[in-house]
């Protein structure tokens, strides 16, 4: 006889869940648009380094910094997809256990503590842009500051959208 605790049955229905949103691409936006476009600018620039390293053994200079930078930026600009698509990583055990409406108020407290830090980081980050951006980057001359404020703009853009986030789930009926 197979029958699950109710942990188990739990732990299932999360799991079944997790693997259902995986699969799900219905919720592609507009938002995704630019991380898309420099993600494939990040590959182009990662394929025209391997290929100039490995095929014409002449590897170009500005390759591995310009990377570095694009990967950089697509990482920030892939946390306010992640806001925007609820995935941000978040202990949720215990609101299984407490009523909805307390379940809804911790979630609004830690979306409030998470936009707190994002916006903390954007202010931070143009604290350092301000200071910083007029240097240049090694191998092109192009100001970092490009890199800068892109990362300053992705962080308060993830913060506005948690923070969004946040009273939509607080003001949700029935969950």
């Amino acid at each position: 006889m197979n029958t699950l605790s109710p942990d188990q049955k739990i732990a299932e229905e999360i799991t079944s869940q997790i693997d259902a949103q995986q699969t799900d691409i219905r919720d592609i936006s507009w938002w995704d648009a630019p991380v898309f476009a420099v993600f494939w600018a990040l590959i182009l620039v990662v394929f025209l380094q391997f290929f100039s390293r490995y095929a014409l053994n002449n590897s170009i200079p500005w390759t591995e910094e310009v990377a570095r930078y694009l990967l950089i930026v697509v990482t920030f600009s892939g946390a306010f997809i992640c806001a925007r698509k609820k995935s941000h990583i978040y202990l949720d055990f215990f609101h299984l256990y407490i009523p909805r409406a307390a379940s809804r108020a911790l979630f609004f407290v830690m979306d409030m503590i998470t936009a707190v830090f994002f916006g903390y980081a954007a202010w931070s980050g143009a604290s350092l842009a301000a200071r910083m951006g007029h240097q240049r980057m090694i191998s092109i001359d192009v100001p970092r500051a490009y890199m800068f404020w892109a990362v300053v703009i992705c962080l308060a853009i993830t913060a506005i959208v948690t923070v969004i986030r946040g009273f939509h789930t607080l003001r949700r009926p029935g969950s």
